[in-house]
């Protein structure tokens, strides 16, 4: 029987208010990194992509390995050959804009998404790929109050697809992995991570419509 919902956020409850590039460009720019968007937009993919895990074993908080994997996506960001200096002040600023409700939007549908969960009888978590700005986020754009727990990989020290972060939230809910069901749009991290540990998962984006079409296909029958 389903009982809860694990949810990811950016992608699937949240999305940037801007794109990524442009932000960069602009803030980066008032520390002398003229960098024009189009130029920013690749690198910043290709950095994300390359940046590897957090070093959650070189930091007792596993907040401080999340930000120190922002501090190496956004040099090679700015500099993919490692000869530009950004400087802290320069990466503090890009940070803290996005520790902010402004720097985000929630996505269409999901308010509506959740109320009808929530009138299922389900309990809701977010598990997410995040480091503990992500708890303020929520409660900038009013998203918190649905939730009965937020799991950060930054909390878990483990980042999906790791079980682990499954695990934590599993946990906090007190509810078994059969009980639940995962939603989120990346395919390894989200689908594969959730399956791997027994969790039914469902895609949100893409061909698979948003929130409220992967809660609808998440709800038993008769709900």
């Amino acid at each position: 029987m389903l009982r809860a919902l694990l949810i990811d956020a950016a992608g699937t409850l949240i999305e940037p208010a801007e794109p990524v590039a442009r932000t960069y460009s602009r803030i980066l720019a008032g520390f002398g990194h003229e960098l024009p968007p189009e130029s920013l937009a690749p690198r910043f993919a290709a950095a994300f992509r390359e940046a590897g895990e957090p070093d959650y074993p070189a930091h007792p908080a596993g907040d401080l390995a999340e930000r120190a994997w922002w501090q190496r996506v956004v040099a090679r960001t700015v500099d993919p050959r490692g000869r530009t200096e950004v400087g802290e002040e320069a990466f503090h600023a890009l940070f803290e804009h996005y520790a902010q409700g402004r720097a985000w939007r929630v996505l269409p549908g999901v308010e509506a998404a959740l109320a009808e969960a929530t009138a299922a009888g389900l309990v809701l978590a977010v598990v997410s790929n995040f480091d503990l700005r992500l708890h303020r986020i929520l409660a900038a754009l009013g998203l918190d109050g649905w939730f009965e727990q937020v799991v950060t990989s930054a909390e878990a020290r483990a980042r999906k697809p790791d079980p682990a972060i499954f695990r934590q939230a599993l946990e906090r809910l007190g509810v078994a992995a059969g009980e639940a069901c995962h939603l989120g749009d990346d395919p390894i991290a989200d689908i594969a991570g959730a399956q791997g540990l027994g969790i039914a998962a469902i895609a949100v984006g893409g061909v698979h419509g948003g929130l409220a079409e992967a809660i609808a296909a998440a709800l038993p029958r008769g709900n």
